[in-house]
């Protein structure tokens, strides 16, 4: 009878301590953590602003269309005033005035959209920049210790695969890192800006709505 052994491979393998590994990147890790941090803010804040800024009722819309069309401009102001968000500042316009023309309201909800969305958009531009800063700030960490790596192998004539390697694996943490960051920072720009076009668009056609109405009415 033969016996069967199992043989058990004990050998432990080496393991990767991220942070510890993210030391090893160099003096570039500063700026990099900084972005990273100045990013996070950015897009925690924009979340929460434009969740808030950028409902839009349909139900409300309606409701203002019946109450300028019936002449009750008070409640369409009061109906404004009690919406807290960019919807409300923009059409509030539309209630202020009941002899202004159309073409007069259509100016003021126009010039009021313009100073709503540059508030939606504030500080989207950071995130746009930090797309673009992390992942060069990364490569040029990378770049730098790449620099050191062949100019300690010239002095020290040491160029064994071991020295090289470990050099360019701890260097290229800062070019990851810095990706990292950029790809963050750009996908946080655009889904913001998606949001924004679509409440433009949107605004867009519930002004279209609102001066048809009102036309028709004033007939």
């Amino acid at each position: 009878m033969h016996s069967l052994f199992l043989q058990v491979d004990t050998t432990v393998k080496p393991s990767i301590d991220i942070f510890a590994l993210l030391m090893k990147g160099g003096v570039v890790m500063i700026p990099l953590a900084i972005l990273s941090l100045i990013a996070v803010i950015l897009i925690l804040e924009r979340l929460l602003f434009l969740g808030k800024n950028t409902k839009i009722s349909e139900s409300n819309h309606k409701a203002l269309i019946q109450h300028l069309t019936s002449g009750n401009y008070d409640a369409a102001a009061q109906l404004c005033s009690k919406t807290d968000s960019s919807w409300g500042r923009i059409f509030i316009f539309a209630a202020t005035d009941k002899n202004q023309s159309i073409d007069e309201l259509d100016r003021m909800m126009e010039e009021a959209a313009n100073v709503e969305v540059a508030r939606l958009e504030k500080g989207m531009n950071y995130l746009s920049m930090i797309a673009g800063i992390a992942p060069l700030l990364g490569f040029i960490g990378t770049i730098i210790g790449v620099i050191t790596i062949f100019f300690d192998i010239s002095t020290s004539s040491d160029i064994s695969i071991a020295v090289i390697s470990e050099g360019l694996y701890k260097k290229m943490v800062s070019s990851a890192t810095g990706l990292v960051v950029g790809i963050i920072a750009y996908a946080g720009y655009h889904l913001f800006q998606n949001s924004v076009d679509g409440f433009v668009a949107k605004i867009q056609e519930q002004a279209l709505q609102l001066k048809v109405a009102m036309k028709a009415s004033r007939k």
